[in-house]
């Protein structure tokens, strides 16, 4: 038994290796699957190793595995030269690490100042499916302290002037360590002390930290030493290098202050003058800065600008005439220090450009001004202005042909005209204005605008012409020209005709032609025209207008036929008429009237029995009349020589004899017509027969412009008034038309200085410059306006412009900036200044009040008096200057008050008032705790804002504490003098003191160095896990905080260097589970499920606290162990099939698939369905396959849902259910039913030109589906054409003659296209019927709309509803008419 399952064992193995080789064929022999998780991984390793020390890396390095049958191995392939390290497989989980060590056979250690890295190339190697992956370890070499620094270069000589300022750089001595890192850092010190220089101990720079004299000490030699910083953390005493720099002092020369540049001017909008200055002390502080030459007005002066004195402001105080000096200024300066005698700087020379200053010039070199023709005289032109601020600028014109036009105002620069002008005689006219007699000159260009001043001019005076009646409509008849000397639209001529009457004629609008516009009859319509043409132009604001007569003649043609006055004459003649007796009298008419009418008979005189009279159209009996002639019928026509008329028939029936002649005749009026035509077309010459009046409206000038009587003769204008706003709008009317009435507007006196301009066309009055009430206060103005007729009319009305004062005039300082010096401990209530502005105003308006617009606590102003008050305590060091802004202001009430501002220059004078002010206030500095003795550690620095001995400081320590620094007096250089220790002490607080050699009294303060000492790292030792990868197993169902597994790492430092604290950096786990930092616990922090993730690895690092602290780094792999709740999962909610009908059992409808991601469920799973279901199907328990059991009839039910569940049968056991729907396919198994057995109908009887009528439309149904379900009709016996039946809708229609009484019957097959098909057959009777008698009552509804309620599954022929008629008769027929 034992030998059968081992047997048993063995094939399985063989046949699951079978298996996964299968599996893998064509998929894994590549080695696709098999691969690393990096492509190259980085890795660490000391030099200097021991063999077996494993590389460390942060990320995990290795193959994921995939297969469980995997067998990985690894090997180092290339890289490994000299045959250093060894590759080793571990394999956790889905994990295979690979773990790369020294050999231990190998006695050469890791040098890293040789190689740093290596970059290996290693091979895993599957042994179970022989396939192979390759990746690359780059291994970098971690560097130990085993090298010395060593100096390059090993000397060094400078020189250095003895003025060399104190902080300043002598040398930078340079020393390397081939180590790396903390194994690389050393110190910079001195072996010696006994000289004014320190070094800076981490970047070997030497610096000057006591004044040099060249006269005490030429040369100093100095030796730097380079020692490693490591020497005190390991304790191991390793000897430093040495340089030697030797420092040779010169002698420096005693220099004199400078001036340095750039010297830049500074020109404010108002024009002063402001320049920055810097003076660079020499031996001694600089004193003062002086203007020695370029300032002959005494405009500068030289202020201070700071606070130290080396800093100075140049600015004006008087207002600059820049005329005087057009070309700039050129100041020279000069500094002078408080040596004995003093030393003095170079002089400087200023440049301080007039580009603010312009000569006098216009402000246009070019001046172009339109003006209408229209203008009159005295109109505006332009008024020209210059740049320059000058006063008392003159203006004139200067002559030529062109300027005897214009005038120009001497003072205000205002441009006028002279005369009138006229656009077609000249259009263009330039002249220059000059100013003060030539200084400055521009030219002037007034362009005249053509105004439509021109009327059209016909070529003649008048125009006749005749034209022939019956001309074609559109018969150019005359060509009537015009002209217009005015330009563009202004010029371009238009005609037409000014009759108020219908005209039978029409003129092209732009080449004037007259042409017919309806039919001419000379008969009908007048015989001569008068037509009145206008020619006008396009101008505006009014066209120009010209009228010329025109006279037309109608010529007459023979275009009329005659027409008789009487026709169809029914005479009667006795038989016994006298020859020679006059029987009827034709008259013709003749509207032409151009030829005498001629009568003539055309026929039925054949026998000569009648005669005509050619003229007068009388008939007369010639002969007797026969005994056998019982009539006569004449025919007889009218001819004017080109035209017959119509024939008028005579009919003559002879009578008895002694019968009286009668004569009837049919009047056609046509004499009356023609009457009543020719009244009608004269009827316009009888009621008017004056001629029209040639129209003169836009021609005759017949009134004068008139002043509209609102406009008030005086007005008041502020001389404040804005330039170019109305001031008055004058009006007037002309009752003249166009032209005639357009009016225009000029000032013909009283405008001497040109300040008012009134616009030509709107009569807006306006100012053009400004008004001075000071210098005019009236003005009467001469206002004119004209008409543009001929001859011009005009009017005029005089207008008292009374100027009325403003507050115009601001109150004036004498100067722009004044400068004044007061000692900084000046009182308070003294008075240090008094304002002074005068305002030419008077009145309130002059009244001038003061105020500070400088927000200053330390200044107050009277308000009256203009009187500066110090208030506040003045303190030069803050402020060296005050800035101080005056305003004046007028008193006006009515008005804007105006003012202005001036500028106070207050310059404090110094006293010893400041101690000593350091900055900061508190030092905070770092040292670390290995620094060597002699480093610099700060410099304490102060300022006392003092000028002289007041500004002299020397420092010194209360406590040096216990001889561990060392301030120096002069400088503030604080060194450290004996070693630190963070262990003993790890921080000081010094007091330093700083005192002032002011006078009469010193002054000080103190401030506070805070040093703390920095712990220099002594962590050696990394921290340890005890496993390199931890393995750990948590159910599925674990609570949230469960515990897993302890994590241990060990460090052998002391105190906090050894203190371990734990973290998750990364991991499929981060997040899933934490750790106890201090402990190393992993636990859970979320709910687990093994479906969703089987397993998670972390990566866990230990870190101690040390000052730089040191991480190791493990891997943890947890196992998520199953638990049984995952219910079964179908692979479809809902399959769908489908199964033949009649077929009697299916083995495999459809296969329903399920699958369990619980493992515990592998292979338990099981189907079943419904007992109610399995009388037709059921369902295989262990492969899901659903089979029939019994033949399905789909008429009886098309379509089975059945309900499979499946189960995992675990405990508790977990269920789904799917449903399946099964449906069944048609078979061709029933044949086509008929509605009716037997159909009868009765028909109306019918012709055969009734065309094809329909009879019925014959219904069968068939209950299978598809194509066994699509049915033809056919007829079975032979009808011929009289009957056809269509073969889709099955509708029988008939065509022939069809009696009453006569009897059809038709036999119908209907067969479906199924395979084999199947047919049925049903009969037709048909019986003809008469038509019923007509009936005189309508046939009505019983109601007007029917409404049917039909179910979209309803069949064909089923019932929808009943239609009723009220009207009652044996037969009704009804027909469906629309949709």
């Amino acid at each position: 038994m034992a030998a059968s399952k081992s047997t048993q064992l063995t094939l399985l193995i063989f046949l699951l290796q079978l298996a996964s080789c299968q599996r893998t064929i064509g998929k894994e022999k590549d080695g696709s699957s098999l691969s690393f998780t990096h492509y190259l991984y980085n890795v660490t390793i000391n030099e200097n190793s021991a063999p077996r020390m494993y590389v460390e890396s942060l990320v995990k390095m290795g193959i994921h595995l995939t297969d469980p049958l995997w067998d990985v191995k690894y090997n180092i392939v290339s890289g490994d030269e000299e045959e250093f390290f060894q590759a080793e497989a571990l394999s956790v989980g889905d994990f295979c690490f690979l773990r790369i060590k020294t050999r231990s056979s190998n006695s050469a250690f890791l040098n890293r100042e040789v190689r740093d890295s290596y970059t290996l190339t290693v091979e895993a190697t599957e042994s179970t499916f022989d396939i192979q992956a390759k990746t690359k370890v780059f291994v970098h070499v971690l560097d130990t302290n085993d090298l010395k620094p060593l100096f390059y270069p090993a000397s060094y000589n400078v020189d250095l002037r003895e003025d060399t300022p104190l902080k300043s750089t002598v040398v930078r001595v340079s020393a390397t360590d081939a180590d790396i890192g903390n194994n690389a850092e050393f110190y910079y010190s001195f072996t010696s002390r006994v000289h004014p220089f320190a070094v800076d101990p981490f970047t070997g720079t030497v610096s000057l930290v006591k004044k040099l004299n060249h006269t005490r000490m030429q040369k100093y030699d100095l030796t730097v030493l380079a020692e490693d910083r490591m020497k005190k953390i390991s304790g191991i005493q390793k000897f430093g290098n040495s340089a030697h720099v030797t420092v040779n002092i010169q002698n420096a020369f005693k220099g004199t202050p400078v001036i340095t540049p750039p010297l830049e001017p500074v020109v404010s909008a108002d024009g002063n003058v402001d320049i920055n200055v810097h003076v660079e002390a020499g031996v001694t502080p600089v004193e003062s800065l002086n203007i020695v030459a370029g300032d002959p007005f005494k405009c500068f002066e030289v202020v201070p600008f700071g606070v130290q004195g080396t800093d100075f402001q140049v600015i004006s105080t008087k207002r600059i005439v820049w005329s005087q000096s057009p070309f700039g200024l050129n100041l020279s300066l000069q500094a002078k220090d408080g040596s004995l005698p003093n030393l003095l700087s170079p002089v400087t020379q200023i440049h301080i450009p007039a580009n603010h200053y312009t000569p006098l010039g216009f402000l246009e070199d070019t001046y172009i001004i339109t003006l209408s023709e229209f203008s009159p005289p005295k109109t505006h032109v332009v008024k020209v202005s210059v740049t320059s601020f000058q006063n008392n600028v003159t203006f004139s014109i200067k002559s030529n042909p062109d300027s005897s036009n214009f005038k120009i105002n001497p003072k205000s620069g205002t441009i006028v005209t002279l005369k009138k002008f006229d656009y077609e005689r000249k259009n263009r006219f330039e002249f220059d204005v000059i100013a003060n007699h030539g200084e400055a000159e521009t030219h002037i260009v007034v362009k005249i605008e053509d105004e439509n001043d021109n009327s059209p001019q016909f070529k003649q005076t008048s125009y006749q012409e005749t034209v022939a009646e019956n001309s074609p409509v559109g018969t150019s008849v005359l060509k009537v020209t015009a002209s217009d000397v005015d330009k563009g639209k202004n010029g371009l001529v238009t005609y037409s005709i000014a009759n108020s009457d219908h005209l039978p004629f029409t003129i092209d609008p732009f080449t004037g032609i007259i042409s017919t516009s309806e039919h001419l009859d000379y008969e009908l319509m007048e015989r001569r025209y008068h037509l009145r043409v206008w020619a006008s132009d396009s101008g505006s604001p009014f066209s120009q207008v010209s009228e010329c007569p025109v006279t037309i003649t109608l010529i007459n043609l023979n275009d009329n036929i005659p027409l008789f006055e009487r026709v169809d004459c029914n005479i009667t003649v006795p038989q016994d008429l006298p020859v020679g007796y006059t029987i009827a009298e034709l008259s013709a008419i003749d509207i032409d009237e151009l030829q005498q009418l001629r009568y003539v008979i055309e026929s039925g005189n054949e026998l000569q029995i009648f005669v005509i009279n050619a003229v007068t159209g009388a008939i007369t009996l010639k002969q007797p009349v026969p005994a056998h002639e019982g009539s006569f019928t004449l025919r007889v026509v009218a001819n004017d020589g080109k035209h017959h008329s119509e024939a008028s028939l005579v009919r003559i029936t002879v009578t008895n004899k002694g019968d009286d002649a009668t004569t009837r005749c049919f009047e056609t009026g046509i004499f009356k017509q023609l009457t009543d035509k020719l009244i009608e077309s004269i009827k316009p010459i009888l009621i008017n027969q004056e001629e029209e009046l040639f129209s003169d409206i836009h021609i005759t000038n017949r009134h004068s412009p008139k002043f509209v009587t609102s406009i008030p003769s005086s007005i008041d204008v502020a001389e404040n008034h804005p330039l170019n706003s109305t001031i008055l709008q004058l009006k007037a009317t002309d009752n003249d038309s166009g032209f005639n009435g357009k009016l225009v507007f000029a000032i013909s006196s009283g405008n001497e200085d040109g300040c008012f301009s009134i616009d030509t066309f709107s009569g807006e009055l306006y100012l053009v410059c400004t008004l001075d009430r000071e210098r005019k206060d009236v003005y009467i103005l001469n206002i004119t306006v004209y008409d543009l007729g001929l001859p011009q009319a005009s009017a005029w009305k005089f207008i008292d412009v009374n100027v009325v004062d403003v507050n115009d005039n601001p109150p004036v300082f004498d100067q722009s900036r004044y400068v004044i010096r007061v000692p900084e401990n000046t009182e308070e209530d003294t008075v240090i200044f008094t304002a002074r502005a005068v305002d030419i105003d008077t009145g309130m308006n002059g009244n001038v009040h003061y105020s500070l617009l400088t927000s200053d606590d330390m200044f107050s102003i009277d308000e009256l008096t203009g009187e500066v008050i110090v208030t506040g305590h003045l303190d030069r060091e803050n402020f060296a200057r005050q800035d101080l802004w005056i305003k004046a202001t007028d008193q006006a009430k009515h008005d804007p008050q105006l003012f202005s501002i001036v500028h106070l220059l207050v310059i404090l004078q110094d006293i010893n008032d400041n101690p000593p002010k350091f900055e900061p206030k508190v030092y905070h500095i770092k040292v670390p705790e290995d620094v060597p003795l002699g480093t610099l550690l700060v410099w304490v620095e102060s300022i006392d804002l003092d000028l002289g001995s007041g500004g002299l400081v020397t420092y010194n320590l209360k406590n040096t504490e216990g001889g561990i620094f060392h301030l120096d007096s002069s400088t503030g250089a604080l060194t450290l003098e004996r070693e630190l220790d963070f262990e003993r002490r790890p921080a000081y607080n010094l007091t330093v003191r700083a005192v002032d050699h002011g006078l009469p009294r010193s002054l000080s303060s103190s401030c506070f160095v805070e040093i703390e000492v920095l712990d220099v790292n002594e962590n050696l030792h990394r921290p340890v896990f005890t496993e390199f990868v931890y393995e750990a197993g948590v159910m599925e169902d674990a609570a949230v905080g469960t515990s897993i597994v302890t994590l241990t790492a060990s460090d052998k430092d002391l105190g906090r260097d050894g203190v371990v604290r734990y973290h998750i950096s990364d991991g499929s786990g981060l997040g899933v589970f934490s750790i106890d930092e201090e402990t190393g616990v992993i636990r859970t922090a979320k709910t687990l499920d093994r479906e969703m993730v089987p397993h998670y690895w972390l990566s866990v690092y230990a870190t101690d606290l040390g000052t730089e602290p040191l991480i190791s780094w493990t891997h943890v792999f947890l196992e998520v162990l199953d638990v049984n709740d995952n219910a079964p999962e179908l692979s479809q909610l809902v399959y769908f099939a489908s199964v033949q009908e009649n077929v009697d059992k299916v083995n495999s409808v459809i296969q329903v698939f399920a699958s369990d991601v619980d493992t515990s469920s592998e292979g338990k799973l099981s189907f079943q369905m419904q007992e109610s279901q399995r009388t037709l199907f059921n369902v295989d328990p262990k492969t899901g396959v659903i089979s029939t059991l019994s033949a399905l009839d789909r008429e009886e039910k098309p379509e089975h849902s059945i309900e499979v569940t499946v189960s995992d049968n675990g405990t508790p056991a977990l269920r789904s259910t799917a449903t399946v729907v099964i449906k069944v396919l048609d078979a061709n198994d029933n044949r086509p039913k008929f509605t009716e057995r037997r159909f009868h109908v009765n028909l109306l009887e019918q012709d055969q030109q009734a065309g094809r009528m329909e009879v019925c439309r014959i219904v069968a149904r068939d209950d299978d589906e598809g194509l066994n379900a699509v049915l033809t009709y056919e007829l079975q016996d032979g009808s011929g054409d009289r009957f056809q039946i269509d073969p889709v809708t099955g509708v029988v229609t008939a065509q022939g003659n069809f009696r009453a009484g006569s009897y059809e019957i038709l036999m119908i097959t209907a067969t479906d296209q199924g395979s084999p098909s199947h047919s049925s057959t049903s009969r037709l009777d048909i019986e003809w019927v008469q038509h019923p008698p007509p009936s005189t009552d309508p046939i009505t509804f019983d109601e007007p709309h029917f409404t049917f309620a039909v179910m979209e599954t309803d069949p064909v022929t089923h019932l929808v509803g009943i239609i009723l008629t009220e009207t009652q008769r044996p037969l009704l027929w009804f027909s469906v008419v629309g949709e």
